[in-house]
């Protein structure tokens, strides 16, 4: 009779994964999964500028002259050097065939890519105008982010125990039995997302150049996920 209920349950709760120790006796395996909402109290800007010129060392002269005044708009702002990466170049030559097949040149192509993590909002319309000063022609999809990330997976983490614990108790109760001793825990994974919210809760960032001209950037709830799997003892 035990050994109906342990096959009952397992095939309800799902095997564990590999390599998850499993007890003996009869048991329950669970997963779990606890998820944390927070809005954004900083962004990661993607920006990059490309120059092209007959000649390499002038193209990359100018792609250095913009990332220089940018770097200097930023110090400006108060953005710390920790907290920008501005040290790639990809130069390349722009060549192709002529219909005699001698190889033409159509000049040199450089580009350097930024980073820049901005720990305060606010910040945000000051440095895409000072980007756009400075000669900084490329924009990717700025990436929000949370600085209280470590302490909002650990809750999500939690959660994901809790609903791991509540599952089993739930399957258990079902077969006139209960969870008891934990025997092992896994962590399956964890992600961060973004999120939209409906309309009227949705926070904005306003960014302009001028005061008849605005452009508002969509701000997201960040969610932090996490999976837990965990192996129960079943007692009767």
């Amino acid at each position: 009779m035990r050994v109906m209920l342990m096959a009952g349950l397992l095939a309800v709760a799902g095997v564990a994964n590999a390599g998850t120790p499993l007890p003996d006796g009869p048991h329950v395996v669970t997963s779990g999964e606890g998820k944390v909402s927070v809005a954004p109290d900083m962004v990661t800007l993607h920006v990059s500028v490309t120059k092209r010129n007959p000649i390499a060392a002038n193209a990359k002269q100018e792609a250095d002259q913009a990332v220089n005044r940018f770097l200097e708009a930023l110090a400006k702002q108060g953005v710390e050097n920790a907290d920008i990466t501005a040290s790639g170049l990809d130069l390349s030559e722009d060549t192709e065939r002529a219909d005699s097949g001698r190889r033409v040149s159509n000049g040199y192509t450089a580009e350097r890519s930024i980073e820049v993590k901005l720990r305060a909002l606010d910040r945000f319309n000051a440095v895409l105008d000072a980007a756009l000063t400075a000669g900084i022609n490329g924009f990717g999809n700025p990436t929000f982010e949370s600085s209280r990330k470590t302490e909002l997976m650990a809750q999500a983490r939690a959660l994901a125990a809790q609903d791991a614990q509540r599952k089993a108790e739930d399957l258990a109760r079902g077969f006139s039995a209960h969870a008891g001793r934990i025997y092992s825990i896994d962590s399956v994974g964890s992600s961060t997302g973004e999120r939209y919210l409906g309309r009227g809760e949705l926070g904005t960032v306003t960014v302009t150049r001028s005061k008849t001209a605005p452009a508002r950037y969509l701000q997201p709830q960040i969610e932090y996920r996490e999976r837990v799997q965990a192996v129960f003892d079943l007692q009767r």
